[in-house]
């Protein structure tokens, strides 16, 4: 009966007890499982707890809630809740950067500019000590970025020096932009996949794709805050059912 008010099968309803999502239920004489209030109760706040959370953390919120760990699954809520916060940060973080990035292009710099007319005309791509000169970091730098797949100069042939044409100086240029805003080397790796799949690389398609995001973490606020009022409704459901059992013991 469980299962068919939830919309879900039967086998549903059994991963969810056993996963910790459920109370234990009773047991009738001859096995059968026996649910009552306080399950479909648990149910209701558990699907809505996966759906903003996700299965694993739903998981631990329950679990501990009814192995009477209430302080275990406040905690996991509070950390979930700060993890969307520095993602939120992150985002924040790479849309202003990504302002000086549009406001301050590559070419600003006299000495760029005339770099990269060079490169364009004559096809001679700059070498590591030039461009890291350019740019105001170390050759270090430039070889790590390159190690870690975001710069990819090319190779001469004879002599196996880096070269960075057009497209690796506005690599390693966004790079040292966007350390500088100490971030993640997943968000800069996003940013340049980002920057590569425009047909013109401009920016401006990065920052379009961060206010997406931006708009999704919004929403996931927002289910995650839902999903937790569903909990309050339970752990209070709980309380109040302990009290009047409490009572009626007594009498």
């Amino acid at each position: 009966m469980l299962a068919r008010e939830a919309g879900i099968s039967v086998q549903q309803v059994r991963n969810y007890e056993q996963a910790g999502l459920l109370p234990t239920a009773t047991r009738t004489a001859a096995g059968y499982r026996e649910f009552d209030e306080s399950h479909r109760r648990a149910l209701t706040a558990a699907r809505v707890l996966v759906r903003a959370y996700g299965w694993d953390i739903a998981v631990t919120i329950m679990a501990a809630v009814h192995r009477g760990d209430l302080q275990t699954a406040v905690a996991c809520v509070d950390h979930a809740h700060a993890q969307l916060d520095r993602e939120r940060e992150r985002i924040q973080q790479a849309l202003r950067a990504f302002e000086v990035v549009v406001t301050h292009p590559l070419d600003a710099d006299p000495r760029m500019a005339a770099a990269l007319d060079q490169i364009t005309r004559q096809d001679a791509p700059l070498r590591i000590g030039q461009l890291a000169d350019l740019l105001g970091v170390r050759t270090s730098a430039l070889r790590f970025w390159e190690r870690s797949g975001l710069v990819s100069p090319v190779r001469e042939r004879t002599t196996g020096y880096r070269r960075y044409d057009v497209g690796a100086a506005r690599d390693a240029h966004l790079v040292r932009l966007l350390r500088e805003g100490n971030f993640s080397m997943t968000i800069i790796h996003a940013a340049l996949d980002e920057m590569h799949s425009s047909p013109d690389g401009r920016p401006e398609r990065v920052g379009a794709e961060l206010n997406r995001r931006k708009a999704e973490l919004h929403e996931r606020s927002l289910a995650r805050l839902r999903a937790d009022a569903a909990l309050v409704s339970y752990l209070d459901w709980q309380s109040s059912s302990k009290t009047t059992s409490g009572a009626e013991k007594t009498t």
